[in-house]
């Protein structure tokens, strides 16, 4: 397909979504959140939100996966340590240098999304969110909109192929999108100048004819990929946003709004986090409050929050050793004691998991990450009553607990060998049957 043609297929999707355009407003609702010009509004009842939210809540443990072009240099750039899916930014390069070096770099074999379903069913993954596109601006599927994707360039839909093996193991499917984009020619890169771009790719543009900024015409460009994304691939269950930060947020940055709504439209159940706006999880603080105008949950990252975010969906995104994307020196690799308790923390306060794999070029995943997700996979095959299902319990001061969805049932997370245990901490079962097993869980019934 020539870039013609897929600009004219792009044309017609947005063309045939206006035309069945139909919004809540117009059939007589009225908003349970009123929007602003910044926010959409939100039509859903508590009672609707919760139903549409069960499953997420209940999953508890998700796979993450960053795969792109940056995973091809595995951390180097020419020779010199760069970073990983940063590393186009850490470099200062331009995009046209970049996709010269990274192209011929990235040689994902056969089958590879069949092998991280397989790892993360085995792990006991009860979703997966997958990179369709990270800051680079590469494509990991067919889009209409560009010719810088993976069918033009390797002549398969990452996406698709991501989708159906998941689907395949009965996963939830989600698909992780950079609003940032350094690679687009009319981004805007002026309105937050704190945020990441290549100076570089500054240097590229400056002065091209059509090379100027137009953040409109990037903004359609972000809804179009947005739309095929939900369009194309059946029913997407997460649309994972990163990020905004300054100005580069909201109406402004995104346009925001009218993104929600256009998710919403097409994948009525599908759950976002709130990195179309500019608090997006890195601040420690857990006293700041979601609002449901800007997503569904909140994502701290790489931390575990100390209180987690009471009364509100969060989910923590964490990486095996210290990279997101494939990098050659990342060795520092987590236990699976450390990742066991990380998941046992973020039931018992009310949050998910979502454990990160950084492929390599060929798409194989690190023996070191492996090792991990199959320890978390045979940790839960025993002790998975305890996770999956759960809402948090509050009730022994001092020690981490869920209770099962009935009630009946409280999960206490004994803590390593040696710390003193609540006195008041009722008799029980150990899941198992044995008490100097991985994490052991003592099970109470009420």
């Amino acid at each position: 397909m020539n870039k013609f043609t897929k600009i004219t297929i792009g044309v017609a999707l947005t063309f045939l979504s206006a035309m069945s355009a139909g919004t809540a407003a117009e059939n007589g609702r009225v908003p349970v959140i009123a929007g602003d010009e910044d926010h959409a509004p939100v039509w859903e009842t508590r009672d609707e939100r919760d139903a549409r939210m069960k499953w997420w809540r209940d999953a508890k443990f998700g796979m993450f996966i960053h795969y792109g072009l940056y995973s091809g240099l595995g951390g180097l750039w020419r020779g010199v340590p760069g970073g990983t899916e940063w590393i186009q930014k850490n470099v200062e390069v331009d995009t046209e240098t970049y996709r010269k070096e990274t192209l011929p770099r990235l040689k994902p074999r056969a089958k590879i999304a069949k092998a991280w379903a397989d790892l993360a069913k085995e792990a006991g993954c009860r979703y997966a969110v997958f990179t369709t596109k990270h800051h680079e601006g590469f494509a990991m599927f067919d889009s209409a909109e560009t010719d810088y994707d993976s069918q033009e360039k390797y002549g398969r839909d990452f996406a698709r192929e991501f989708v159906d093996a998941f689907r395949g193991n009965g996963m939830r499917i989600g698909f992780y999108h950079s609003v940032i984009d350094w690679a687009h020619p009319k981004y805007d890169y002026t309105i937050c100048p704190d945020l990441c771009y290549p100076k570089n790719q500054i240097a590229w543009r400056k002065g091209v004819p059509g090379r100027e900024i137009d953040h409109s015409v990037y903004l359609d460009y972000l809804k179009n990929q947005v739309r095929e994304l939900l369009t194309n691939y059946g029913k997407i269950d997460v649309i994972w946003w990163d990020y905004s930060q300054g100005a580069a947020s909201g109406k402004r940055g995104w346009d925001a709004p009218a993104l929600i709504e256009l998710c919403r439209k097409l994948q009525p159940g599908i759950i976002m986090n709130n990195r179309l706006y500019a608090y997006s999880g890195f601040d420690k603080n857990t006293d700041v409050k979601l609002d449901l105008r800007c997503g569904d949950t909140m994502t701290p990252e790489k931390h575990v929050p100390a209180k987690g975010y009471p009364d509100t969906d969060w989910e923590t995104c964490m990486t095996v050793g210290d990279k997101w994307g494939f990098n050659r020196f990342d060795t520092n690799f987590k236990s699976v004691e450390t990742v066991v308790r990380q998941l046992q923390e973020c039931a018992a306060k009310g949050g998910n998991l979502l454990l990160n794999i950084g492929p390599r070029a060929d798409g194989s995943i690190p023996d070191g990450v492996v090792k991990v997700f199959r320890g978390v996979g045979k940790w839960l095959r025993v002790n998975g009553e305890a996770i999956y299902g759960t809402r948090p319990y509050f009730g022994f001061e001092g020690v981490l607990a869920t209770q099962s969805e009935d009630g009946k049932s409280i999960y206490v997370f004994l803590p390593p060998a040696g710390t003193p245990l609540p006195e008041t901490l009722p008799a029980g079962e150990i899941l198992g049957g044995n008490a100097d097993a991985l994490c052991p869980v003592l099970k109470i019934e009420i």
